[in-house]
């Protein structure tokens, strides 16, 4: 796989060395549309040169509704208004505008380093019960699952919802190679590898800790479970933790509209 990455990477950039001298770019009197996937999602963007150093694409990146079902997920408790073992269902959440600026330190080489950044909701990932957990209709909105130390509580149908959140501002660093607009033809193929920084993932949920206070989105992380708690939802907190960058690597189709 990186031998077949680092080919498409050269095989590009021979092109883009090719093509240097067919257009001559001025400040946004060429302008283009782009369709890319990668890592970010599937993306759609439009784009123009500032000059022949600098190109800016501007557009948004997003994930479809990709949704899960996991059985039997265990959750600590000993009240008859709880069910230990419930159903859940994840769903992927992802839709972010992005504002990128491509520098180009050679004039004759499409080799670029970008920088700007991924604007969007702070919602990555929810989970929620695809039945009713609680029994008696008199406990809907009081009381639900428990997680450590923490009560989630249910909304008046009888759902709880837990959310991976990140940042909603998500700076961007990278490279790649290809122009934000071609210049021999009127399309091209270009390449991006970077990182959104998105800072910490954690689990948040409308919830109190112990049996006292009020409830209100709470901060739950790994540390906070103990052991009477799903493995597989410890284990996915405990991974996502682990990352406040996200690697993002996209192939992208570009058109030159004028």
């Amino acid at each position: 796989m990186k031998k077949i990455l680092l080919l498409v990477l050269a095989v590009l950039g021979v092109q883009g060395i090719q093509a240097q001298n067919d257009v001559e770019y001025g400040i946004f009197d060429h302008l283009g549309a782009g369709l890319s996937v990668g890592t970010d999602g599937i993306g759609i963007d439009v784009s123009s040169c500032i000059t022949d150093y600098v190109g800016v694409r501007a557009g948004v990146s997003f994930f479809p509704g990709i949704k899960i079902n996991k059985k039997g997920v265990h959750f600590n408790g000993e009240s008859t208004t709880y069910y230990n073992d419930i159903d859940l269902q994840a769903q992927l959440h992802k839709f972010d505008f992005k504002l990128l600026f491509d520098f180009y330190p050679i004039k004759t080489s499409s080799f670029h380093v970008t920088a700007g950044a991924y604007i969007g909701g702070g919602k990555l990932l929810s989970a929620k019960n695809t039945s009713p957990i609680l029994k008696n209709a008199s406990d809907y909105g009081n009381t639900g699952l428990i997680l450590g130390d923490y009560f989630v509580t249910t909304d008046n149908q009888g759902n709880a919802e837990v959310n991976v959140k990140v940042n909603g501002f998500k700076p961007y660093l990278g490279i790649g190679i290809g122009r934000a607009l071609p210049k021999k033809s009127r399309i091209a193929v270009s390449a991006d590898l970077g990182v959104q920084f998105w800072g910490t993932p954690y689990l948040y949920a409308n919830a109190r800790k112990g049996d006292f206070g009020e409830y209100k989105e709470t901060k739950i992380k790994h540390g906070d479970l103990n052991d009477d708690d799903d493995q597989d939802i410890k284990d996915a907190l405990k991974l996502i933790e682990k990352f406040p960058v996200y690697p993002v690597l996209n192939i992208r189709l570009t058109g030159r509209i004028f």
